[in-house]
This record gives C-alpha cells, sequence and structure tokens, in this order.
C-alpha cells in the first residue's frame, strides 16, 4: 500500500514536471499537440433602405420587395431578388462576408430602439435615392452610427428627378442630412445639378483613399460612367472628405473618414447601382450596373465603408 501510494506519487510529480517544461510523453501532450483554431470570417452586416420612398413613381431603388429580409434569404443570383439594385445585394451576399437587410416602407431609423430600423444592428447602411426627408431623430442616429465607427452609402440623382408630388428630390435629401448640424464633420454636398444625359466617364483621382476603391477585394475599378446625375463636392479646404472619382463635369463618388472611425461615401447618380431588372415593378430601367467599372466601384466601396480589409 505504501510502495503503491509512492509510485502514485512519483508518477503525479514526473507528470507535473514533463508539463511545466514542455517535455512530450504518450501520456501528456505538449503545447504543440494542441489544436490551433482557424480565425472566422467576419460578417459584415447591411441595412439597404426601403423606408425612404425608394419605389415611388417611375423607381424602384431596393433590393427586394419582401423587406425586411430579402426572400429567399440564400439567393443564387441577382435576379433571385426582385428590386432594381438586387445585383448590388447579391454581390455582397455571394462573397459570403455579408448579411443583407431592407429597413421596409414606413419604418424609420433608431439608435438602439430596436425593431428594423435599429442601426445599432448594422455595420453598413445604404440609401439609393431617398425621395422622403430624414427626420431630426433618425439624423441623429445615423451620426450615432457614424462615431461608433460603422458606414453611410447615400447615392443621389440629378436635380429635376422627383418621383412623385409628395416626394422630395434625392439630393435635397441627402444635403439636408450632410449640411446640418455634426453630419456636416463629413465636409460632403451634392451639388444639385444635371450632368451626363449623353453618359458622361469619370476616372479616379489619385489621393490616401483611392486605393480601397479602385483595387479593393472586389476588383480592379477604373471608370464610373453617369447617365444624368449630380456631382458631388468637398466643402472647400476641408481635411476629412476627398473625390475617389472625377470628371469633366466634377466629382462622381466622394469618401469621407471621421476621427472616430466612422465613414461616409456619397454617390450622385443611382445609375452605376441600377442592374437594369425588377420583378412587378414599372420603372423604366437602365443596367449601369455592369457598364465600366461600376460593380467593383460600388462593392469595393461598401467594404470600405465594412471596413472589411481596410
Amino acid at each position: 500500500m505504501v510502495t503503491a501510494m509512492k509510485t502514485t506519487s512519483v508518477l503525479a510529480m514526473f507528470l507535473v514536471t514533463a508539463a511545466i517544461s514542455g517535455c512530450a510523453t504518450d501520456d501528456v501532450p505538449g503545447p504543440t499537440d494542441e489544436a490551433v483554431a482557424e480565425p472566422a470570417t467576419a460578417v459584415h452586416r447591411v441595412l439597404f433602405d426601403a423606408g425612404h420612398r425608394q419605389v415611388a413613381g417611375n423607381a424602384f431603388w431596393i433590393v427586394d420587395g419582401d423587406a425586411p429580409s430579402p426572400v429567399p434569404a440564400s439567393p443564387t443570383s441577382a435576379g433571385s431578388w426582385s428590386g432594381a439594385i438586387s445585383a448590388w445585394g447579391f454581390g455582397l451576399f455571394s462573397s459570403g462576408r455579408y448579411t443583407i437587410q431592407q429597413l421596409p416602407s414606413g419604418s424609420t431609423l433608431n439608435w438602439g430602439g430596436g425593431g428594423a430600423g435599429d442601426l445599432m444592428a448594422a455595420d453598413v447602411f445604404i440609401s439609393d435615392e431617398p425621395e422622403q426627408a430624414f427626420t431630426a431623430t433618425e439624423r441623429s442616429a445615423l451620426m450615432s452610427f457614424a462615431n461608433a465607427g460603422r458606414g453611410i452609402f447615400l447615392v443621389s440623382d440629378h436635380s429635376g428627378a422627383k418621383r412623385c408630388s409628395a416626394c422630395t428630390e434625392a439630393w435635397q435629401v441627402i444635403n439636408g442630412f450632410l449640411t446640418t448640424g455634426a453630419a456636416t464633420a463629413f465636409g460632403v454636398r451634392v451639388d444639385g445639378n444635371d450632368v451626363g444625359s449623353a453618359g458622361l466617364t469619370g476616372r479616379p483621382v489619385s489621393g490616401t483613399l483611392t486605393p480601397a476603391f479602385t483595387a479593393g477585394p472586389f476588383g480592379a475599378a477604373s471608370t464610373l460612367v453617369y447617365h444624368d446625375g449630380s456631382t458631388v463636392s468637398v466643402v472647400a479646404g476641408h481635411p476629412n472628405a476627398q473625390v475617389i472619382v472625377n470628371s469633366s463635369s466634377g466629382g462622381f463618388l466622394v469618401a469621407s473618414q471621421l476621427t472616430t472611425g466612422g465613414r461616409l461615401v456619397v454617390l450622385g447618380d443611382s445609375s452605376p447601382a441600377d442592374d437594369g431588372t425588377c420583378t412587378g415593378c414599372s420603372a423604366a430601367l437602365h443596367d449601369g450596373w455592369d457598364e465600366g467599372s461600376a460593380r467593383a466601384f460600388l462593392l469595393n466601396a461598401t467594404a470600405w465603408l465594412a471596413h472589411d480589409g481596410s
């Protein structure tokens, strides 16, 4: 009995010593035997806006008609979803790094209030041609969202593109946010003009932010084509904003980054986002998604907003 206890004690001491010294035995795994977990792929949450008259009149600037969750949940192609910017949503989804949600018609944005419009549940917010003004509460929620290091993508259109009698032109809605209160920190404004009626091509401008758009995770981008849109400008001397794509008429794509980490992209025309198809709508569409480098520019821009690789 004493001998057995002494043997057990010696064995225990040996095992402890082996563990401390890192010596491997058949019974005691050393440090090199431990499984190394692979890092999980980051999933970025994108909320597309369908709550600010994106389907008014001759427009269908949504991913799918089945808000808030596009149906089917696992699309096999852009055509699986019904909206005119379904290719944008599908391009993100099919990468395996993004989930897609929509703000339903009649819903509003908030910060921490719950529901479909709670921006706390998103990493990127995309609003294509909003023609209903953001309320003061929504503007505050958007700035809380940006100050939490998240990304906003706003798509405008040309002056005179109002879709319904109760609508407000998209460039005015966007400026109502960007030129009011704390959002002036972005240093960006939409000019509210009409350029590119016969088609106008813009090209990248050299800058510190530009490579994220021209050589991002969704491929190389070199040209962006307008078909009636507004130019977008940096407020004179503003340190946060840069023109990413310029044209003979002015800026097409502008980006801004706050010291809090929040990011903004503004595109002055909906044509590059338009995939030319929609189901159950009467909109006159144009496939700008496959023209020039629109696809790569918009997907790379979304990735930049999501801090996906940059």
